[in-house]
Parts: structure tokens; C-alpha cells; sequence
């Protein structure tokens, strides 16, 4: 390399000195800055390396096991019905009064004794003679099921005939309440606090075991007998005797637990007073057991859908009914319940359209999901006008969407059916527009064999969710699709046959039966949809020469809600009348089935 020229030298040596200064000052700077540039980098590489040792991030497709309908207030009720299982306390001990002994103590129990008896209790309020009647109560109750037993003073309770039997049975459960109340000076619309304020009562130390004897044989002749007519008698006594239930916690868990299962499996009448006594039970005690009656009737139901029975329809019926009516006796606590159940049905159904997920797509297309689904849509249409659960009502909506986007085949023809009425009775009691059009129309496109042979089984949609493929080609399945399709729009055109955009809601769907009558070959179908265009077309008619002649404007929202709200009170109209006989008649073909 050559000299520098002279410029450039006189130009080093006038700024040489300064130059060195500056770089002596650079270069502890530049060190510093790279190290920490260097730590930072090994600090990124161990946060990276301790994000590679953690466990990756399960799919959504993993998950679905974890979302289990049933389960879903486990961390809720905890056991909360543990406790309460022991049977028996045993016989109550007698004071034996020699003069007495063949009425207060007697081993064998006969006709003359009874009377005697009962003629002490009902006159004398006796508490002596009802010990012995509750003790031979005992020994009728569990008779085949333990021996008659013994008390403190080797006393063996035998009853002679059958008909003292039952009388010793029917006096105790019709007095017995009504002693206990006489006796500790309770009337019949005592309350559990008085229950809870008997303590201080001395009468309450001599009587509290008899109450506690009277409920828990009552308890186990309503479990273990084999007569209908003895255990709904049980249950009807027991009803009446539910503030007792105060001073005993044990039993007040059993009582729970016996009337679930009965209310559940018992025959109709006898799960109607297991029901009663729920419900007394869920108000009497609402603080401590409301949650505790609804979660385990919520899991008995779901429990029970997927078992089939006979008149298992009218059952289910019955049990969604009535657990609606608990429901309905608290809603802000049932909201919290419904809002938990609601939202995993939601998970569930999101997990299955987005992922096709084989499980998740079975869990949905289950007895138990569509039941559980059925159960909170008539729990808010039932409370919807009353109290705010629009959360619940929207989040519902989107489940049953989800439920018909999922399954779009003619097999699952009954249920788009229900979920379409599902929708139908929510935006009909909420007041809240709910299209259903498009839903209903997709099944004129399911495709059908005009060679069709007729099936003798009919469509029902409480005991199949996937119809057969051989009824696809039936004509009951063709007659049950156009049927169906006149009878949902039906329900949704009378509700909203006097608005004033019922022409451009009912204008789509009659181009689309339009066309569909025009490609039918079955006559008999094709008058049934003519007749519902015509009165549709008269209905749309009506409404556009109504709105035609209104003087305000589209944006008075005032106006437009007030639009033709007499002439709907008015039910002359043809279209009217005929909206509701395909209502009636359809109603009356499922009270048949």
C-alpha cells in the first residue's frame, strides 16, 4: 500500500488525537452492548428450550372426552347425598305398666288390641299407646324383610292376621302426623324454623324418637313395599309430614334419594308423588336442598333417556314436565345449573362441526343430548316472558343451529323435525324471530322413490334419532317429509301472519313448494301443498293491502310494531283458521301415537 498523499496527512495528523479518543470511548461501549446482546440470546434459548420440555397442547379433537353431559355438576354436589343410609334405629322402648301390659306391651298385636289402642290415641293423645302402634308399625313395615326384633326388654312385635296387618298400617300413617302436632301444639302450617326452635321444647326429647321411627318406616315400606297402592299411600303421608324432616338431616338425604329413583323408575301415579314430595321438599328447604333435588333429578333424567321402556314417551314427557316445574320455582339458581349444562352442549357441538370428530359427533346424535337439549328449551320457554334469560335463549338457539347444520341426511329426518320445533317454541314464546325457512325447505330435496312401498311402523321421534334406510324409500317417509314441511311453516306463519314483513317471509318458501308441486308425481300430496300456498298467497295478499294503505313510515318502529295488532285478534280470517287446524291436527296425531 503507497503513502498517503499530502492532503491526507496533514489531514491524520490534525484529527489522529482525536480520532483515539473517540474509539478509547467506543470501545468499552461497543463490549458492553454486545455482551448483553449475547446473555439475552442465551437467555432466549433456555426459555425456548423449557417451552420445547413442556407437554404440548392437546387437539380440540382430544378433548370431547372430557365433556361429559351427565357429569356436568359433579364438582357441584360433591356428596351430597352421602350420609342417611342406615335403615333402622331400632324399636322404641316402652315403659311397662303392669295393669296395662296386655294394651302397652303386648307381644302379639290382634284385632281387640289395636282398637284399644287407637281408641287411646285418638282421644287421649296417649303417647304410651302410640309407641306400642309404632312399634308393631315398625315390625308391618319391614315384615320379610328383618325379624321382628327385640327391644331393651327381649319384647318380639307380632302382628296375628292379615287384616290387623293393615289396619295397624293405615291408622299410624293417617294419625301419626297429626298426633305429633297435637302433642308438641304445632299447627298445620308450621314451618321449619318452628321444627328447628323444638329443642327448647321438653315435649320434643320424648317425642323426637317417635317422630324419627314413624319416617324412617315410612321411608322404607314406600322403598321395599310390593303394593302400588301401599307405597303411593306411603309417599302421600310422608308428603304431609315433610317439615319433620328439619330435625333430621340423615334422613332428609334419604328422602331425597328415595324419591329420585321413584320418581324416575316408579309406575305413573307413583312417580307423580315422589315428584310432590320433591317439590314440598325443594320449598320447604330451599336454602339447603333445592340445588340438591334439582342436580339429581337432572342426572336421572339423562340417566334414564338412553334406557328403552314402554310408553317411554309419555314418560319422558312426564319427567321433563316436571322437572321443568322445579325449575321454574327458583329460576335464579336453576339459571346458574342451566347456564353450566347449556354451555357444555355448546362445547360439544362446536368441537363436532369443527373437527367431524366420530365421538363427538355420536355424544351429539344420542338420546341424551337431545333430551338434555329438549329439557332447557322448555325450561326457558316456559320463564322466558317472565325473567331475563336471554344469555341462555340465544345460547340454545346456536346449539340447536349447530345440532341441524351437522346432520342434513334424510335419516336424520326426525331430528331436524325437533329442532325445528325446538326453535319454533322459543322464538314463539320469546317473541324473537327465529328463521326457520331454510331449515324446513331442505327436506323437499330429499330424494324419494315414486315406487315406494308403505310401511306399517310409523315415524317416532321419541324412540328413533337415525331413521332405517330401507323407510327411506317407503311412503310413509315421503308422506312424513311434506307433512312435516307444511306443518313447522304452518306454526311459524301463524305467529308472524300479521306482520308487516310477513310478504317477504313467506314469499321464498312459496316459490320453493311452488316448484316442488310442479316435479310431483303423488297426487295426493300435491293438493295438500296446493291448499297451504293458497291460503299463505291470500295471507300475503292481506298484509300488502294493509301496508299499502299505511300512512307511516318504515322507520317508525312504533307504528310498525302496532301494525294490524286488532285484526290479529281476529279469528275469522280463512288463513288463520286453516294455520291452526294443521296445528290441532297435528297435536292430535302425537296424542294418538
Amino acid at each position: 500500500m503507497g503513502k498517503l498523499g499530502k492532503k491526507a496527512r496533514k489531514f491524520a495528523k490534525k484529527n489522529l488525537q482525536s480520532v483515539e479518543k473517540r474509539n478509547r470511548k467506543l470501545k468499552p461501549f461497543f463490549k458492553k452492548k454486545f455482551a448483553k446482546r449475547n446473555e439475552r440470546h442465551e437467555v432466549e434459548d433456555e426459555e425456548e428450550k423449557k417451552v420445547e420440555k413442556q407437554p404440548k397442547k392437546r387437539f380440540p379433537e382430544e378433548d370431547h372426552l372430557d365433556i361429559c353431559i351427565d357429569a356436568v355438576f359433579d364438582k357441584d354436589d360433591g356428596e351430597v347425598l352421602s350420609g342417611g343410609d342406615s335403615d333402622t334405629d331400632g324399636f322404641l322402648d316402652e315403659l311397662v305398666d303392669e295393669a296395662d301390659s296386655d294394651i302397652t306391651n303386648p307381644k302379639v298385636l290382634s284385632g281387640s288390641v289395636l282398637s284399644s289402642c287407637c281408641e287411646l290415641v285418638d282421644e287421649q293423645q296417649s303417647v304410651q299407646a302410640l309407641i306400642s302402634l309404632l312399634n308393631w308399625y315398625r315390625a308391618a313395615c319391614y315384615y320379610g324383610h328383618e325379624s321382628s326384633g327385640m327391644t331393651g326388654s327381649d319384647i318380639q312385635y307380632d302382628i296375628e292376621d292379615s287384616d290387623t296387618f293393615a289396619n295397624v298400617i293405615v291408622f299410624v300413617l293417617q294419625k301419626a302426623d297429626n298426633t305429633f302436632r297435637n302433642v308438641l301444639g304445632l299447627s298445620d302450617s308450621c314451618r321449619k324454623e318452628t321444627i328447628l326452635k323444638l329443642k327448647n321444647n321438653p315435649k320434643w326429647d320424648s317425642l323426637k324418637p317417635l317422630v324419627n321411627s314413624f319416617l324412617r318406616s315410612t321411608m322404607h315400606l314406600a322403598k321395599q313395599a310390593g303394593d302400588l297402592e301401599i307405597k303411593v299411600f306411603a309417599l302421600t303421608q310422608l308428603r304431609v309430614s315433610v317439615v319433620f324432616f328439619a330435625a333430621f338431616p340423615d334422613l332428609l338425604k334419604k328422602i331425597i334419594k328415595i324419591s329420585v329413583h321413584l320418581w324416575v323408575a316408579g309406575e305413573v301415579t307413583l312417580s307423580q308423588q315422589a315428584f310432590l314430595i320433591l317439590k314440598d321438599i325443594s320449598m320447604v328447604f330451599n336454602l339447603e336442598c333445592f340445588d340438591t333435588c334439582l342436580i339429581n333429578m337432572y342426572k336421572a333424567f339423562l340417566q334414564d333417556c338412553d334406557i328403552p321402556m314402554a310408553n317411554s314417551e309419555q314418560r319422558l314427557l312426564f319427567l321433563r314436565d316436571s322437572f321443568v316445574e322445579l325449575c321454574s320455582q327458583d329460576v335464579q339458581k336453576s339459571y346458574a345449573k342451566a347456564s353450566v349444562s347449556i354451555t357444555q352442549l355448546a362445547k360439544l357441538s362446536k368441537m363436532a362441526l369443527t373437527t367431524k370428530n366420530k365421538e363427538a359427533v355420536e355424544k351429539i346424535h344420542s338420546e341424551q343430548y337431545t333430551n338434555c337439549v329438549d329439557l332447557w328449551v322448555n325450561f326457558i320457554a316456559a320463564n322466558v316472558q317472565d325473567c331475563d334469560l336471554q344469555p341462555l335463549l340465544y345460547t340454545i338457539i346456536q346449539v340447536i343451529n349447530g345440532v341441524a347444520q351437522l346432520f342434513i341426511g334424510p335419516r336424520y329426518l326426525l331430528l331436524r323435525v325437533k329442532c325445528i320445533q325446538w326453535l319454533n317454541l322459543l322464538s314463539c314464546k320469546s317473541g324473537i324471530f327465529i328463521p326457520i325457512a331454510s331449515l324446513v325447505l331442505d327436506m323437499l330435496e330429499y330424494k324419494t322413490t315414486n315406487e315406494a312401498e308403505k310401511l306399517g311402523k310409523k315415524l317416532e321421534a321419541f324412540s328413533t334419532v337415525k331413521l332405517p334406510k330401507n323407510w327411506l324409500k317407503s311412503q310413509n317417509f315421503q308422506e312424513q317429509c311434506i307433512f312435516s314441511v307444511i306443518e313447522l311453516l304452518a306454526v311459524h306463519f301463524a305467529q308472524w301472519s300479521f306482520h308487516i314483513s310477513f310478504p317477504e317471509l313467506a314469499t321464498i318458501p312459496v316459490m320453493r313448494l311452488r316448484k316442488f308441486n310442479e316435479r310431483s308425481t303423488m297426487e295426493g300430496l300435491k293438493r295438500v301443498v296446493k291448499r297451504f300456498i293458497e291460503q299463505v298467497e291470500l295471507n300475503i295478499e292481506f298484509v300488502q293491502r294493509k301496508r299499502d294503505d299505511a300512512a307511516f313510515s318504515p322507520n317508525d318502529q312504533q307504528s310498525t310494531e302496532a301494525f294490524l295488532q286488532l285484526e290479529k285478534r281476529n279469528t275469522n280470517a280463512s288463513y288463520t283458521q286453516y294455520y291452526q287446524s294443521v296445528i290441532d291436527k297435528s297435536l292430535g296425531t302425537k296424542k294418538k301415537k
